[in-house]
């Protein structure tokens, strides 16, 4: 944890947020409680916390899908410039087998989300 993170979650605490029991999902860093929100200083989000065998709530599902689409789409790219200079015939067939799937991904993300 760097100086900068540590002063971010002093000031939350100044300012009367709550110190979680609870660390970040994807950093580790501590939780902070600030009116009813959940927020990783060190990410700079606000976390959503479920517990196992509640039912995920629609904002987070739809954040979820998006946060997915972009990650998708992201990958589409990077294996379309694979693809540019690719001359074994091989690897051109699994670099367009990637594509495919991820079309697919694409196009089922789409239908949910509809």
């Amino acid at each position: 944890m760097n100086d900068e993170n540590i002063k971010k979650m002093a000031d939350l605490l100044r300012r009367g947020a709550s110190l979680l029991s609870q660390s970040c999902p994807q950093c580790g860093s501590p939780l902070f409680k600030i009116k009813d929100e959940i927020y990783c200083p060190s990410c700079e989000k606000k976390v959503v916390i479920v517990k196992e065998g509640e039912p995920i709530p629609p904002s987070v599902e739809g954040f979820m899908l998006s946060d997915l689409s972009s990650v998708l789409h992201n990958k589409l790219r990077e294996t379309v410039e694979s693809i540019k200079n690719e001359t074994d015939p091989n690897r051109l067939q699994e670099l367009l087998r990637i594509i495919v799937g991820i079309l697919d991904a694409l196009e089922r993300l789409r239908r949910i989300s509809q």
